[in-house]
């Protein structure tokens, strides 16, 4: 290897690791997904989410029930436009956010409203398959506070420019693979894996930047036809840095992930929901 390359790799290599930390914790994510199918194309849906977080300790506390994390409840209407063509919008998502750093430091809060439109194209992929989700997030995020005072949603006594500044929207791609496993003949789909990537990016204010991406795995049971259950593991990787601290953070939240849906027995034109989140 040229000498000059080896120094210069050895170089950036040296700048780069002085400038990152990697951090690690335990989180659980469960999701429960309600679904009415009408008898053509149109569906309507209500999701919730809760999380909970063990200390932010870099992964040295495995009690990911420790803390909350997060809880959401989100409706949905969705339109099949085609086969393989699913349009859908959630008029308005409430979300509420905990943080906490430890047992020694106090609870964190914050609120966000977010709309969010998304397209959905399901193919077939071998024996399961293939979905690609686009999905947009308009999200309006209140102040965060410690719980000590009490709380006016979206306002906090600020000037409504101070809030167009919270105001943000994130792009989301997620592609998804489902497959049946465990066969025992071509019309047993009772099991089946479930594998889906999904880079962000954020646009604001300060410019679109990339945000996070998730990775997911996991193991699923059609219970019912219109039942089913997931079990897997998420893995969230966020980059995270503040305009005074030059400190790049690179986050890995290790995610034990728990999903259940359920849906009306109607035939119909709509296609179910393809999986969380």
């Amino acid at each position: 290897m040229n000498p000059f390359l080896l120094v210069l790799f050895l170089l950036v290599s040296t700048s780069i690791q002085a400038q990152t930390r990697t951090l690690h914790r335990a989180v659980f994510w469960s999701e429960v997904n309600l679904v009415y199918k009408t008898g053509g194309r149109w569906s309507f849906q209500l999701d919730h989410q809760y999380r909970r977080q063990a200390d932010d300790n870099n992964g040295r506390d495995l009690n990911a029930f420790r803390h909350p994390l997060l809880q959401v409840f989100r409706p949905w209407v969705s339109y099949q436009l085609s086969e393989p063509v699913r349009l859908s919008l959630s008029p308005v998502g409430l979300w509420w956010n905990w943080g906490r750093v430890s047992e020694y430091q106090p609870t964190t809060f914050f609120q966000e409203v977010r709309i969010i439109p998304q397209l959905q194209i399901t193919k077939p992929a071998g024996d399961g398959e293939f979905i690609q989700r686009f999905r947009t997030e308009l999200r309006w995020a209140s102040l965060t506070d410690t719980l000590a005072n009490s709380y006016v949603f979206l306002s906090d006594g600020e000037s409504q420019q101070v809030l167009a500044d919270r105001f943000n929207i994130r792009l989301r791609g997620m592609a998804r693979w489902i497959n049946p496993i465990f066969k025992r003949n071509k019309e047993d789909d009772r099991w089946y894996s479930h594998l889906s990537i999904e880079p962000m990016v954020v646009g604001s204010a300060s410019g679109i930047r990339f945000d996070q991406a998730r990775t997911y795995i996991a193991v699923g049971r059609k219970i019912q036809k219109h039942m089913r259950l997931e079990l897997g593991y998420l893995n969230q990787f966020a980059l995270q840095q503040s305009a005074s601290d030059p400190v790049r953070i690179f986050r890995f939240n290790h995610a034990l992930h728990l999903y259940v849906y359920l849906e009306n027995g109607r035939r119909s034109k709509a296609s179910p929901d393809s999986g969380p989140e």
